[in-house]
């Protein structure tokens, strides 16, 4: 046990001090001076340390511990001391999981507990590598980045060891272009070195890394007495490419014949200074080994590469990087299935950090090192652009968690200095209308952003920017607000501050209403806001719009007092409490005459009262209300709002039979209507009816947008699809079956049978098949047969302009082992062209339950 301990010590690699320094604590023994923190470390009979490869292509871990710990004529055998892991408590601390993760077989059994499963477990990675393996974790570390005051003392102390006044480098520390590199202590002491010299401006990462890359090279052209062009061609070409095959392979170790095999040789790319010997002891070592000197050097060297190489082979490099599709795990229902395109990437980062992989460090460095080739450059962008949906508005709960793989490009223009007007043309032609943030985005998200909505020809007043979920983000970057006020192309800003003083810093920034700033705000209410005081809500004079989310009566009350003499031409009150001084400020708000989009929804409360105020509204042109049992007032009143024929939009919540009634016996009244949705998932009363009271007449409509959530039987959906031919400018078509999303919201494992024939299905699915301009498409509850399996590729081929597309299907023993096979095959190959999610529900055996 002892000449175990002996090895490990000897075993360690200077990169790794903070475990060296465990393993010296633990092969020491217990001291009266051992830090307190450490005192667990000797409870361990055995320790080892171990790097991520040295497990790689081996048979087992006793085999490993062999191999790269123990001396040749070590006396016990491989049976023996698999017994002895087995007997004995033992610590292993495996380093650089994130550089030797791919096929490591017997890391992953040890991490999954598969193997050993009585050992204890450190495993050091960079974050985005583990996402997947987090789970089998009981405690997980996370070293951020530094902040303002360690920053300040790095540079002190590097002023102390240059003799350098360290009020030289206070603008560093104030440049808010940097601040996120600043945080990385290695990038800090470049930028401390570099600031040194005179002109010096670094405004991006990329920016940092090409100084630096200059430096090196005057400094090696200057040893090896070679002009610096002579260096770039002869010496530093290989190099790049010796960096991009290590980056390709997950491979951070050069081998001795791979730098001899370089037409420069060994010698001339040791000279540079990028390589350092990689120091390993071990019986089986004889091999010379190099490393980089650190491991986003690697990737910028391996990006030199990509932006030198011909267009044909980057666009191949960037498709495999971004056209990613995977699986997710769901907790709705143990008998589905949900898989999803990679839309978001699930670990929280630091701003420094690659956002979804190793990958787009080095996409950040290639499109900052394009900016001098304006060409390549837009072309680069636009694959970018097409494979992560750039241009999608999609948003769906797990937004409120993840990244969107869409903010990519938003990070990459960070490195630009000027956008060329052919990426600003191809941005504008591309850019949402309605852009997402969530918890895991960055501030870089962000400053992107703000950078894509100030391009020159950006439409005013065309984009919708939800940053409800990022708000811890804003202690430090309130200045980001700033900047988003003034963009001129914002049209509403949706913000949920966490705390009343947040709120007001945030009002205070944004100057909401004020002249050239956000006309329209969405706001949602946060657990931590108390009682809101009424001096803090401070709107101007030209606000326009306001949406309230989720406040409780009083803070309500608040806000609408603060907006009750603006010129509003939207209201929205959702899912917030009211009581009679809340609905005395809507009714007065309702008398304005400019009002034009107006949503009334607390819970499933009957808003019947304000009906005759809306019926008096000239302009009315969006209604989202949740209307009940009406008397025959309210019922008078509904009717003359939808004969006035202003409505552009409607959406009915959990509303009663005569208001679908009403509807359907007007629908030759309402040419203007483009958008109707019905949003009930509680349509119970409705299953013993022969059709559900919106469909009758409903082909009289010309619709772009239509939602229905009704029981599924086969007159509902004849219904339907008779009613389809009569819109050929179907945009978004979402059908949802109330027994579904019941299961679904009530956590029923026995689904109820759908009573709808296989022929309806088909005819259902050959009625969307002429629906030539949808782009969006919900099928939720649709059961698939064998048989209606090439109707369903027939109809989803021929939707060319198809964007996104969520199918929860139900089967029985009809779809085969076979189709499903088939089905499934076809729905991966689709998500190369969409934004594709599907799930499956199997139904139960026998009769109807």
């Amino acid at each position: 046990m002892l000449i175990i301990t002996v090895i490990i010590i000897i075993k360690e690699s200077p990169e790794f001090l903070s475990r060296k320094f465990l393993a010296y604590e633990w092969s020491h023994g217990s001291r009266r001076d051992h830090p307190s923190g450490l005192a667990n470390i000797h409870k361990f009979d055995l320790v080892f340390y171990l790097k991520a490869e040295d497990l790689k292509h081996q048979d087992s871990i006793a085999e490993a511990i062999r191999c790269h710990l123990l001396p040749e004529d070590f006396k016990m055998s491989p049976n023996n001391l698999e017994e002895l892991l087995q007997t004995t408590t033992v610590l292993f601390l495996i380093d650089a999981y994130d550089e030797a993760y791919v096929d490591n077989l017997l890391l992953e059994k040890l991490i999954e507990k598969k193997h050993l499963r009585k050992s204890s477990l450190l495993l050091t990675s960079r974050r985005h590598f583990l996402r997947h393996k987090l789970n089998y974790f009981n405690c997980r570390l996370s070293l951020e980045g530094y902040d303002k005051t360690q920053q300040l003392n790095h540079v002190k102390k590097l002023a102390e060891h240059e003799n350098i006044p360290v009020n030289q480098f206070d603008s560093l520390l104030e440049n808010d272009e940097i601040s996120g590199i600043c945080s990385n202590p290695l990038y800090l002491t470049l930028l401390c070195l570099l600031y040194t010299e005179e002109e010096f401006s670094i405004n991006s990462r990329t920016d940092l890394f090409c100084a630096m890359h200059e430096f090196i090279l005057l400094k090696a052209s200057g040893r090896m007495n070679v002009t610096q062009e002579d260096m770039e061609q002869q010496v530093m070409h290989p190099l790049y490419k010796l960096a991009f095959d290590a980056y390709q392979n997950n491979e951070y170790l050069i081998q001795e014949h791979d730098l001899q095999n370089t037409s420069c040789g060994m010698d001339a790319i040791i000279q540079v200074g990028y390589l350092i010997k990689h120091i390993t002891v071990s019986r089986l070592q004889a091999k010379l080994q190099h490393r980089f000197t650190h491991t986003t050097v690697m990737e910028f060297l391996a990006a030199k590469h990509l932006s030198l190489m011909a267009e044909h082979g980057r666009q191949v490099w960037l498709q495999n990087v971004y056209k990613q599709t995977g699986e997710m795990e769901t907790n709705l229902l143990p008998l589905m299935r949900f898989s999803v395109p990679s839309l978001w990437n699930e670990s929280t980062e630091t701003e420094e950090d690659s956002p979804y992989a190793q990958d787009e460090t080095v996409a950040a460095f290639v499109f900052g090192l394009l900016e001098t080739d304006p060409e390549n450059l837009v072309k680069m962008a636009t694959t970018i652009m097409n494979w992560t949906r750039f241009s999608d508005k999609f948003h769906m709960d797990f937004a409120d968690i993840h990244c969107l793989r869409a903010h990519v490009l938003n990070k990459l223009i960070c490195e630009l200095h000027i956008i060329p007007p052919a990426l600003e043309d191809a941005i504008i032609q591309r850019c949402p209308s309605h852009v997402f943030f969530g918890k895991s985005c960055s501030v870089k998200c962000l400053k992107g952003l703000v950078i894509i909505c100030n391009l020159k020809n950006m439409k005013p007043r065309s984009i919708s920017v939800d940053i409800t979920h990022m708000w811890s983000e804003f202690d430090h970057h309130f200045s980001l607000l700033i900047e988003l006020s003034k963009c001129q192309s914002i049209d509403l800003i949706g913000i949920a501050p966490e705390d009343n003083k947040q709120l007001k810093q945030c009002l205070l920034q944004l100057r909401l209403g004020q002249a050239d700033c956000i006309q329209n705000v969405k706001i949602t209410m946060s657990e931590s806001i108390r009682e809101i005081a009424a001096r803090d809500l401070r709107f101007g004079d030209e606000l326009r719009g306001l949406h309230l989310q989720g406040f409780d009566k009083l803070n309500t009350r608040r806000y609408l007092e603060a907006v009750s003499q603006k010129s509003l031409t939207t209201l929205k009150v959702v899912n917030c409490d009211l009581d009679d001084k809340c609905r005395t400020f809507l009714s007065k708000l309702m008398r304005n005459p400019n009002l034009q989009h107006v949503s009334l929804r607390s819970g499933d409360n009957h808003m019947g009262q304000f009906i005759h105020l809306l019926a008096r509204l000239p302009e009315l042109r969006s209604l989202w209300i949740c209307l009940k049992e009406m008397n025959p007032s309210e019922k008078k009143q509904f009717e003359i709002i939808l004969k006035k024929n202003t409505l552009q939009e409607l959406r009915l919540v959990h509303c009663g039979f005569y208001v679908y009634q009403i509807l359907s016996n007007n629908y030759s009244n309402m040419t203007s209507l483009r958008e109707l949705r019905m949003m009930d998932a509680d349509c119970i009363p409705y299953i013993f009816l022969p059709m559900h009271p919106i469909l009758p007449g409903i082909q009289c409509l010309n619709l772009q947008v239509i939602q229905l959530c009704f029981y599924l039987r086969d007159s509902n959906l004849i219904a339907l699809s008779n009613a389809m031919s009569s819109w050929p400018n179907l945009k978004v078509l979402n059908i949802f079956d109330s027994f579904t999303l019941l299961n679904i919201l009530s956590g029923n494992t026995r689904p109820f049978r759908i009573q709808v024939s296989e022929t309806t299905i088909r005819i259902l699915f050959r009625a969307i098949t002429g629906c030539q301009y949808l782009k969006t498409l919900y099928l939720f509850g649709i059961q698939i047969q064998d048989s209606s399996l090439y109707d369903f590729c027939q109809m989803v081929d021929s939707l060319g302009q198809l964007n996104v597309f969520v199918l929860w299907y139900s089967y029985d023993d009809t779809l085969t082992k076979d189709g499903i096979d088939k089905l499934e095959a076809y729905l991966m190959q689709k998500q190369d062209e969409m934004i594709l999610l599907y799930s499956s529900t199997r139904l139960p055996d026998g009769e109807d339950k």
